[in-house]
């Protein structure tokens, strides 16, 4: 014990040379003494380098760093519902948790869930400026601090590399704003942004890549073409440069259609993105009136093309079973997918109820409007020509319904969606002119995709025996709604819940909203009878799902069963729709 004593005393001078306690003479020997009485938890020899090497943070670090770092930590606890620090408070500290589970929130929304490993706080070490979020432990809690001392005496800032946070689309910001019910005044405006980082707290250090950013000169050509690189070298939007020709070339062949469905399929899915990213550089140079309704409205854009070749070719029924499989894949694969990989994450996800509770609302209204047509058209002794006349007239209602939805979303409540980006971050865009021209480009290849895609359909129907409601169904909305699907299970595995809720929610409302009635307008003017009887199995699923995933979203925390029962009723409909002729 006194040898554990008196190396602990002495890392205690090594720490902070020359200070003494407050009240003692002079004496170093007595003024270390006085240290270790007071914080003997400050002794962290049971710290094992292992688990500083678990730290993503601390990797790059060479091992005889990790000592160091033991010995500069202090050990806290915190118990079930103990606020660690607080929102707009200055900071001094930098923790890491070593046990326990914490969660993330600004102003009053739970934005992510921290665990074991990971670290928060060191936003404030860096920029001077106040505590972003406030970090409320949700289980008992074990935690390592650095003070702002120890973190710059060991050179910290300059040995770790907190990584950039990752880019969201501001469309779904936007959709998780409403669904989060996220009340943005000017202090939350310059930290809204900082609840789609990493969910592992690095919540602020974008600043600094913005600073580096702003400070770097680079001419006007070269901004666009790294722009440009920035959107063409990810991930999935670089697949389109091999499977766009690729889909096309297959129909200058006249290779087999179920050559020409596939590829063309697999092209439209890497478009869709691009078209994304072109509206979202375009409405940034739009204002916040503008270029929300890009987002808003062209957020759908790749499944208003398809509908409207298939309205053009007469395909009734694939057109139907796409914005119904839309929906329904939003509302329960998506939104499924997204609450089960929460829960491979965590025992449970809280979110916002009542936010949830208002879009739902919003859904069933949309819903009511399409069930009611059905309804009729199955009234005895009603003709088809009224059930158009009805579906069209009605078509006209939702449009302004949506038009109320956009007055509201982007004038009178404003503030729940707005997205106040800085001008450092837009600085690096594309300009207006080459926003629009990608958009333009890409929506004439959409189009030729698409084209060549629906054209196939009957087919490949008749060649492989899928019903054209199966393909309407469950092939065609994967094409448009992939790149959404994959941020939406993403933020949720990270804890972002509200953001999941945004894009899935919000994305089926507005696609009952407003791409539904536009179907049923470009079937009138190509003399197409696109109506609104989707059948009583297609409005049944529709009602049943919106009832479900109300009762789901009902309680304000969700677990990974939940999840799965959304799922398996996707497959329940999936399924069925397979033998509808």
């Amino acid at each position: 014990f006194w040898l554990k004593f008196t190396a602990g005393s002495s890392r205690a001078v090594q720490r902070q040379p020359g200070r003494e306690s407050p009240g003692m003479g002079g004496s170093s020997s007595r003024s270390d003494m006085e240290t270790f009485r007071k914080v003997p938890q400050n002794i962290n020899d049971d710290v094992e380098p292992a688990f500083w090497s678990r730290v993503p943070l601390f990797r790059c670090l060479p091992l005889d760093e990790y000592s160091n770092l033991a010995a500069a930590s202090e050990r806290v606890t915190y118990s079930k519902n103990q606020t660690i620090i607080y929102q707009g408070e200055e900071g001094n500290e930098f923790f890491i948790i070593e046990e326990g589970l914490a969660n993330i929130s600004i102003d009053g929304v739970v934005q992510a869930t921290l665990k074991s490993g990971d670290y928060f706080g060191e936003a404030s070490l860096l920029t001077k400026q106040p505590r972003n979020a406030t970090i409320v432990a949700i289980t008992p809690l074990k935690a390592l601090k650095i003070s702002q001392f120890s973190f710059q005496r060991l050179g910290l800032r300059e040995k770790l590399v907190f990584p950039k946070r990752e880019k969201v689309n501001k469309r779904h910001k936007m959709l998780a704003g409403g669904v989060a019910g996220v009340s943005t005044h000017p202090h939350s405006n310059a930290n809204l942004h900082s609840d789609l980082d990493d969910a592992a707290g690095r919540l602020d250090e974008s600043l600094l890549v913005q600073s580096s950013w702003a400070s770097s000169s680079q001419g006007y050509w070269g901004m666009q073409l790294k722009a440009l690189q920035e959107i063409f070298t990810d991930k999935l939007c670089i697949t389109a440069f091999f499977l766009v020709p690729m889909g096309q070339a297959a129909v200058q062949m006249e290779l087999n259609q179920g050559i020409i469905f596939a590829s063309n399929f697999l092209a439209i899915i890497p478009l869709a993105s691009i078209l994304g990213a072109a509206t979202e550089a375009l409405s940034a140079h739009t204002g916040q009136l503008i270029g929300g309704l890009l987002n808003a409205t062209f957020g759908n854009a790749v499944e208003m093309i398809m509908c409207i070749q298939a309205v053009k070719a007469g395909l009734i029924n694939v057109v139907q079973g796409n914005l119904l499989g839309s929906m329904l894949s939003n509302l329960l694969l998506v939104l499924g997918m997204a609450i089960f990989a929460s829960g491979m994450a965590r025992k449970s996800q809280e979110f916002n109820a009542k936010g949830a509770s208002a879009n739902m609302s919003c859904q069933l209204v949309a819903s009511i409007s399409i069930c009611l047509p059905t309804v009729f058209a199955n009234v005895s002794g009603q003709h088809e020509e009224q059930v158009l006349e009805i579906s069209r007239v009605c078509s006209i209602f939702l449009m302004t319904v949506y038009g109320l939805f956009l007055y509201f979303m982007l004038k009178t409540h404003a503030d729940l969606f707005a997205d106040d980006i800085s001008a450092e971050e837009d600085e690096g865009g594309l300009s207006p002119l080459f926003s629009t021209l990608l958009l333009v480009a890409c929506t004439v290849i959409v189009f030729l995709c698409s084209e060549a895609l629906v054209g196939s359909i009957e087919e490949v129907s008749e060649m492989y025996g899928l019903s054209q409601t199966f393909i309407g169904v469950v092939l065609m909305p994967i094409v448009g709604n992939a790149a959404e699907h994959a941020t939406a299970v993403t933020a949720a595995y990270k804890g972002m819940m509200d953001l999941a809720l945004g894009v899935a929610v919000g994305s089926s409302t507005q696609i009952a909203l407003f791409v539904v009635p536009c179907a049923v307008m470009f079937g009138w003017i190509f003399d197409q009878p696109m109506n609104l009887n989707f059948t009583v199995f297609d409005t049944t699923c529709q009602m049943l799902t919106v009832f479900l995933v109300s009762q789901v979203l009902s309680h304000g925390e969700t677990n990974w069963l939940y999840g799965a029962m959304l799922c398996v009723v996707y497959l329940f409909i999936a399924v069925q729709t397979l033998y509808i002729p």
